[in-house]
This record gives C-alpha cells, structure tokens and sequence, in this order.
C-alpha cells in the first residue's frame, strides 16, 4: 500500500538539516522506494523545500496549488515508489487546505519545540537574517508568538488535518533512533535499513554570544544583501564568547517557564495530545542554560573586529567605509568605528621588506 507523509515543521525543529539529508540523497531515497522530489538548497543549506510540490506563490506567500498538487501525486505514480515524502515548513499555514486536496491516506507530522528555545532560536535568527538591533525581550509574543502556535492552532481547527496528524517532541533524549531524521522515519514507517548512515550535518550554524552582539550592531548599517550574507558566513566561524547561554534573564524564565508549560498542558487537553507529555516533565525539570547579558567590553568588541578582519579582508574594509560614510549612525557598540578603522588601516600597511642578511654576502679572498 503506498503511503503519503508531509512534514511540515514547526518552525525552528531542525527542518533544514533534514532537507538538506534528504535532498543530498535524492537517489538513495528512490531506490529505497521513497519519492522525495528535488530541491535547491542555499549556501547555508537552507531551502523553502518540497514547497513548490503541492503549492505555488501569490505574491510573496506559498499558497495550497490542486494543479501542482496532481502533478506531484502523477510523478509519484509514475515514480513506482512506495512512499512519497515531502517538507516545507511553507506548508504549515495551509495544512487545512493541503488537507483537502491530498488522497484520504496522506499523514502530516509536526515537531513541538521547547517554547523558551523557540523563542531565543526565533531572535537569533532575527538578528543574522534580518536588520533587527533591538534587545532580546524575554516575552512569548515578542517576536510573532513562539512555537508557531497560531499556526498550529489553525492546523488543529480542521478535522481533516487533526485525524491524520502526528504530533513529536523535538527533544533529542525522545527521538526514536536517536535524531530527528531517524525520529521522523520512524514516525512515517518508513524502513530505513537500506539508507546507510542517517546523520544530520548542523545548518544555519548558531553564533556565540559575542558575534551575535556584533552583528545586531552592524544591522544599523547599509551593507546591503551581499555584505550582509558574507558577515554571516564570517560570524558562523567566530570562536569568541559563550556557545551555551541563555538572554533570558533568571527571574523571567521561572514565570516563562511556567506560561509554558501552561500553554502546552492546555494543547495537549483540548485536541485530546499526549505524545508531547515527556517533554514536559522534563523542560519543567531541566536546569537553565547559564544567563549571559547583552553587554560587551571594548576589548571583545575589538577581538570580534580582529576575527572578521582576519577571515574577510574585503569585507573588513568595507564595513570600515561604510562606518566612514554614515557618522550619524548610532552604533550599540560605538568602539566598532574606531576597532574597524584601525583593522582597515593595518590591512593597507605594506608588508616590512626582509631584512637582508650577512651571510648571504658572498666573500672573495684577499
């Protein structure tokens, strides 16, 4: 019996490491019998993935698309797969719709993410991929509302998405076979003996503490979409400053920690969800990460510069004239205009001739 599995999402559960697997092995996959359609992936491994499967764009927005739906489900036939498996997170808001048009048979699987790490990985983001320079505000709707629940919630309205909807902790110590791929094969049913080695490379690699300082400070700069993406790339690879922290201070994660775990205990109640339950005795007991302000020294504001000008040259320079150019902008760190100057600068220095010496003389006798 042919089987139909739509993965989609939520938000910040690990979705581009699994399309990134699953787009890598396009041809592993079909001669297991699973048909995952091909898709792009960016320089960061990022992708709207099967999106255009099953939907097509209005304006800027993915909608659910019947001709792109039967042309999917007419390749798959033709494909003599067993499985067809797709992933979009971009499926998400129109999951009621897909619903409607996809075969009776067809399975959507959804990941819950702690809402506190939901709402830390959803600033971050914000800050490498958008121009946000504000401080982390440590509130559940600050930043569009965590665990993408507005769109859960509109999911879980529709019957014909809650009766063939599977809902997963993403907890790594809960993931069946050990990480979110072998979870999620699990969850289709779908045999993975044949597939070979199931690890997930880390995406969007998260910065330190301190790279992420720096560049909610640039974000006040006209660098444009190039610089932007290159900086990015550069700060990925900064070694300084915390890996493991918390912006959310002491006081607030007890009181958020509890607003959690009120919302998820309501989830699980009202649509009648116990798969979620493990989780939540363990986010209630596990320790925060340590909290780190968003304050930097100089002198680390310094030592990020030297980084940047160390692994990006060009980009060093840039920046620097930039920060030339717009004096009346107000930097979160003011010390960046004066460590980018004299990066730039030393980048221009020529290099010290070699020093010439005596016994490369060549000697005649008297």
């Amino acid at each position: 019996m042919k089987s139909i599995v739509i993965h989609a999402g939520l938000p910040k559960t690990g979705t581009s490491a699994v399309q990134a697997f699953l787009s890598s092995t396009n041809d592993r996959l079909a001669e297991a019998g699973i048909f995952y359609p091909r898709h792009t992936v960016d320089k960061n491994s990022i992708s709207a993935g099967n999106a255009g499967s099953l939907m097509e764009l209005s304006g800027h927005l993915f909608v659910a698309s019947p001709r792109e739906v039967t042309k999917t489900l007419e390749d798959f036939d033709a494909s003599g797969c067993h499985t067809l498996l797709l992933s979009s997170e971009a499926f998400l808001p129109e999951l009621p719709e897909l619903a409607d048009l996809m075969p009776p048979e067809t399975r959507f699987v959804l990941y819950v993410r702690d809402p506190l790490a939901f709402l830390e990985s959803d600033y971050n983001q914000r800050v490498k991929r958008l121009p946000h320079v504000h401080p982390f505000a440590a509130e559940p709707d600050a930043y569009g509302g965590w665990l993408g629940h507005q769109h859960l919630y509109h999911a879980l309205g529709s019957e014909s998405v809650r009766s063939r909807l599977v809902l997963r902790p993403y907890r790594p110590e809960l993931f069946v076979g050990g990480n979110l791929l072998t979870d999620l094969f699990d969850t289709a049913g779908i045999d993975a003996t044949e597939l070979g080695d199931l690890s997930l490379k880390q995406v969007n690699l998260s910065y330190s503490l301190h790279a992420l300082e720096i560049k909610r400070a640039l974000n006040a700069l006209p660098l444009g979409e190039q610089l932007q993406e290159r900086l990015d790339v550069h700060l990925q690879s900064c070694p300084l400053g915390p890996t493991s922290y918390t912006l959310i201070p002491p006081a607030d994660h007890q009181r958020l920690r509890k607003l959690a775990d009120d919302e998820l205990r309501a989830l699980a109640l009202r649509y009648d969800i116990d798969t979620l339950e493990p989780m939540r005795e363990l986010l209630w007991d596990q320790a925060p990460k340590p909290f780190h302000p968003q304050q930097l020294t100089d002198d680390e504001v310094d030592a990020v510069v030297q980084h940047i000008a160390t692994v990006g040259k060009r980009l060093t320079r840039r920046i620097a004239q930039t920060l030339v150019e717009h004096p009346e902008i107000e930097l979160v760190y003011p010390s960046l205009r004066e460590s980018f100057a004299r990066a730039a600068a030393a980048l221009d220095e020529p290099a010290a001739a070699p020093r010439r010496r005596w016994w490369h003389r060549t000697h005649t006798a008297g």
